[in-house]
């Protein structure tokens, strides 16, 4: 399957457009409504789409794949985003009213997994009764290769991803990186002793989804609460969920639930759990940190 859409991806690339073999029915369908004059990145409505369904999609070793659900929340030009907080806030709440996972990842689309055992690690620290009633989030190094040994251009930020967490493991836990990191679900709804109830009963932190993720109900209920007005008179951003008011959202996420009594653990394994490419030349590093 990977090197199927290795290839696929590849192609297209390649030729820079895609050819009707790679065009499915199923996806055209979902996506061709959405073609309209009036469509635009800045201006459209939610899109929630499931790609593939755990249940029928397996592996070569006869193992149910992960879902795979595209999301695109409502864009309206009147109407504040909040950026990638505003993001992760439609995230979670779709991700509640499809699945409801109680632990959920946060990964940049730069970074790839590097170790399978990794879920195991993090369940160590949630499943420890003497932190896990109060930890919110394991916390996970941002490791890059392919930079040279000299590192001239100090693109590994040693002090920040490696040096410092380790000392404040010792404290509240190290701050949110923005990527490589596993939250409790409720983490985002209050502090530890007094949770904040959502404000429909489908966000619930107990709810269970008994449907599948492509009934009827249910996705028109994840495209509900990925609308623009959806957070209008609610604690999103503010109580509830990743907190906006700030350009580094994830900074400033971490250290509001930290503030709130949740801690954090800094997880670092021998072997990476996910690497990123890091630009080796001047004119990318100042590109990219600018």
């Amino acid at each position: 399957m990977y090197e199927n859409m290795k290839t696929r991806v590849e192609n297209v690339v390649k030729t820079g457009y895609i050819t009707e073999e790679y065009r499915s029915s199923k996806h055209e369908a979902a996506f061709g409504k959405y073609k309209a004059e009036d469509f635009t990145i800045h201006h459209h409505p939610p899109i929630i789409q499931v790609v593939s369904e755990s249940r029928e999609e397996k592996d070569v070793g006869g193992c149910c794949m992960p879902n795979l659900i595209y999301v695109s929340r409502q864009k309206i030009p009147t109407s504040p985003h909040h950026f990638k907080a505003g993001a992760l806030n439609v995230l979670l709440r779709v991700s509640a009213v499809m699945t409801n996972a109680p632990t959920i990842l946060t990964l940049d689309c730069d970074m790839v997994s590097n170790d399978p055992s990794t879920p195991f690690k993090m369940l160590c620290y949630f499943m420890d009764n003497s932190i896990g009633p109060n930890l919110g989030y394991v916390q996970f190094p941002v490791c890059f290769n392919g930079f040279n040994k000299a590192d001239i251009y100090s693109s590994e930020f040693k002090r920040v991803y490696h040096i410092n967490p380790i000392g404040l493991n010792g404290l509240s836990g190290p701050e949110y990186f923005g990527t490589d990191t596993f939250f409790s679900r409720w983490a985002f709804h209050g502090s530890p002793s007094s949770p904040i109830m959502p404000e429909i009963p489908e966000l619930t932190l107990d709810y269970v989804v008994e449907k599948p993720v492509h009934d009827r109900a249910i996705l028109e209920l994840a495209h509900h609460v990925a609308s623009s007005e959806y957070e209008n008179q609610t604690k999103w951003g503010s109580e509830v969920g990743f907190r906006y008011g700030s350009l580094v959202e994830d900074y400033y996420t971490g250290y509001r639930l930290h503030c709130e009594g949740w801690k954090s653990v800094y997880c670092s394994p021998e072997r990476p759990a996910f690497l990123s490419k890091m630009p080796i030349a001047l004119n990318d590093v100042v590109t990219q940190t600018k």
